[in-house]
């Protein structure tokens, strides 16, 4: 058998430029012609004066950038790439910038990071790459950097408070501060949590940021008291438990995105509710940041959120939208409808609501204490027949006719070839499952990235396309 002969020892006669090693059509210079194409004026009054010169700010994000896009986001590995990666060589302009110097960048630059995304939205735009005739929102769980050893209840929390104050405090042996803090005559504690709370005693003893543990349990107590909860991690304190797609809780943040019908990311956020019904309106709000919509442009939602407060939200924005209840969307995906969402009856003229033959009028309202959310009764006089509706049910009403017609579904069809690929996109290809940085604000500059990075990548194929 002949293999191809290979020259080893060989001298390379490498071209002059770094350049001429990567091939003609690589996104790279998309991404370098965009970044430079940034505002970086703000940067030359921080760094104007005294001191050490610091490295161009273009240089840091060209990286960052490049990094989400080749799936790699720790700064120690874009350094190394920095120094080893023709590409990465290339962006970074044959300079080496640390992974201090890089992970000080992307957590002190929240603002311009989210700038910087808008600035792909309108350069999209300016290419007439953005189809505004649909778009479509969602979410998405992904996975906190946090996992369920550092979640931990109140109970937990205090005791692992007061051992670490007797350990600064009095200077007790190890030994003997876990047999009086989390021994065995010590109730409402597992033996899981034990383990666990001793290890987090020792971790505290070695480490040299004592400040850094001691702080994020502050905030974890004062997050379990804030915002009511049970249990919070200590790890990352923002984080919460939220149930995957596969049924099983994991400690997340909950991912937003508007997308065009060329998949197109117009706007993104990441928020900490467990459901998506409250994010439509922030959604909306935040693309009209970013683009200015079209009078005829549809916006197509999962029944997740069917809540009447956005229906009668795009009612008064004149909003054309198309959201099925959760008993429509088991019919429209072949399931069986074993919920009994508005399966009722209204009678406009007279005010009642019709169920099973019997008439039901307005009686009175309420709000709900554990969602400050109106009720309206309709209730037979003198009778406990009663019928309780949320307050906007007549626009929940509408839009459940509306979604019954055939090019209503159609249109709702549409999310499955727009924003759920782009989805499959963000975590298959770019492998973006997880988040590496911790708090609210530091994930949301890591989604920020990838975002960038997922348009850049889209807008370049669909000028490739357009060229051909």
């Amino acid at each position: 058998m002949a293999y191809i002969a290979s020259n080893k020892n060989q001298n390379w006669l490498l071209p002059l430029s770094i350049k001429d090693m990567i091939p003609k059509d690589h996104i790279c210079f998309l991404v370098e012609d965009f970044v430079h194409s940034l505002d970086f004026s703000d940067f030359d009054m921080i760094y104007d004066g005294a001191g050490h010169p610091a490295y161009h700010p273009k240089i840091i994000m060209k990286i960052l950038i490049q990094g989400m896009l080749y799936k790699v986001r720790s700064t120690r590995k874009l350094a190394t790439a920095a120094r080893e990666n023709f590409v990465f060589m290339y962006l970074a302009e044959k300079v080496n910038p640390d992974f201090r110097t890089i992970n000080r960048f992307r957590k002190d630059n929240p603002e311009f990071v989210k700038d910087t995304f808008k600035k792909t939205v309108e350069l999209a735009s300016k290419h007439d790459l953005v189809d505004l005739s649909f778009i479509s929102i969602d979410g998405s769980m992904l996975k906190a950097n946090a996992g369920k050893k550092r979640y931990f209840d109140k109970k937990s929390l205090d005791k692992l408070d007061k051992a670490i104050d007797k350990m600064v405090d009095e200077d007790i042996a190890i030994g003997d501060l876990e047999e009086e803090m989390f021994g065995e005559k010590e109730e409402g504690l597992t033996g899981v949590e034990r383990k666990d709370l001793k290890k987090i005693v020792r971790e505290y003893r070695k480490s040299e940021d004592k400040k850094k543990i001691k702080n994020n349990i502050k905030k974890a107590k004062n997050d379990l008291e804030k915002y009511s909860l049970k249990k919070v991690s200590i790890s990352d304190p923002e984080a919460r438990m939220m149930q995957t797609k596969k049924r099983f809780p994991e400690l997340s943040y909950n991912t937003q995105l508007s997308v065009d019908k060329n998949q197109v990311i117009l706007a993104n956020d990441i928020c900490q509710d467990k459901h998506d019904a409250n994010q439509f309106i922030p959604q909306i709000k935040n693309v009209k940041e970013n683009i200015d919509l079209l009078k005829k442009t549809k916006v197509g939602l999962d029944s997740g959120f069917s809540s009447g407060d956005n229906i009668k939200f795009a009612e008064d924005e004149n909003i054309d939208l198309y959201v099925p209840s959760r008993a429509q969307a088991q019919v429209f995906n072949g399931k069986e409808d074993t919920l009994n969402h508005d399966n009722y009856e209204y009678d406009w003229k007279n005010d009642e609501i019709i169920a099973d033959g019997i008439r039901y009028p307005y009686h009175h309202s309420y709000i709900r204490k554990d969602s400050g959310k109106k009720i309206l009764v309709y209730q037979i006089k003198g009778a406990k027949l009663r019928k309780q509706v949320p307050e906007f049910f007549r626009e929940r009403l509408r839009m459940k006719e509306k979604m019954e017609k055939q090019k209503s579904k159609e249109v709702y069809d549409l999310r499955k070839i727009t924003i759920e690929p782009v989805y499959g996109n963000l975590k298959q290809n770019l492998g973006f499952r997880e988040f590496l940085l911790r708090s609210l604000e530091s994930v949301k500059i890591e989604f920020n990235l990838v975002c960038i990075a997922h348009n850049l990548q889209k807008i370049w194929r669909l000028k490739q396309a357009n060229a051909c």
